[in-house]
């Protein structure tokens, strides 16, 4: 009988020393959970340097020119940051649905202005729009920039995207961005964007890839700048 007892009795002491540790572990998650939660909701980042003409795209822009990234100088970190981030500017640009797109390549460019890429701020050659609308049927030739590319933590991508219709040569959309994952509200909102547009991070509370990363910290700059583009005109 005396043996039992004392069974029992070891029972329920393991019993609750069990008991002890799963609520101190639940209060230690959930503290932590809390600490998450703050941290991803002090702040949103919203683009500023943004320049639309119009609310509306012009209805005449249905088909645009994407033109290769181009960097300013030689910095083998900027060339190599614009052959990287090249197919995630063209995914996110389909991915806005604002107008059929035309991949123009280094070569291409070359072939018809002697050069692999041109900004927008550059004195481009004499029939420039014209010629690439006649080569490509487009309406609008958007330019971009790869203005900052910082593969290390904070990771920061700097852009200089401009919207440039054919016909007058007048610039419908612009944006001039840097956006540096050391700012807090750009971290909250490259964690928000990753946990409602990438699959393997599902969550607010998954370890940040996307801030180590820079092709996927670069999608979400693409996106963040894409989104203020003008809406296209509902039929």
């Amino acid at each position: 009988m005396k043996g039992a007892l004392l069974n029992m009795v070891r029972c329920l002491l393991s019993l609750g020393r069990m008991l002890s540790y799963a609520a101190a572990a639940f209060l230690l998650c959930g503290c932590t959970a809390m600490v998450l939660r703050e941290h991803v909701v002090e702040g949103t980042y919203q683009p500023t340097n943004i320049y639309r003409k119009q609310a509306v795209l012009p209805s005449q822009i249905r088909r645009v020119a994407v033109l290769p990234i181009a960097v300013v100088g030689s910095e083998s970190v900027l060339e190599a940051g614009a052959d990287a981030l090249q197919p995630v500017l063209n995914s996110e640009l389909a991915k806005s649905k604002r107008f059929e797109l035309t991949l123009i390549s280094p070569e291409q460019l070359r072939d018809w202005t002697g050069q692999g890429a041109w900004r927008s701020d550059e004195q481009l050659p004499e029939g420039f729009l014209e010629r690439l609308g006649n080569a490509t049927g487009c309406d609008a030739v958007l330019f971009c920039q790869l203005t900052r590319y910082q593969p290390y933590q904070p990771v920061a991508v700097g852009w200089k995207l401009s919207l440039v219709e054919n016909k007058h040569g007048t610039i419908c959309w612009s944006a001039d961005e840097l956006l540096d994952s050391g700012d807090p509200s750009v971290a909250n909102s490259a964690r928000l964007y990753a946990s409602q547009n990438i699959q393997d991070q599902p969550s607010l509370f998954a370890s940040p890839v996307i801030l180590n990363s820079p092709s996927r910290f670069g999608q979400y700059s693409v996106s963040a700048l894409l989104a203020t583009l003008p809406e296209r005109e509902k039929r």
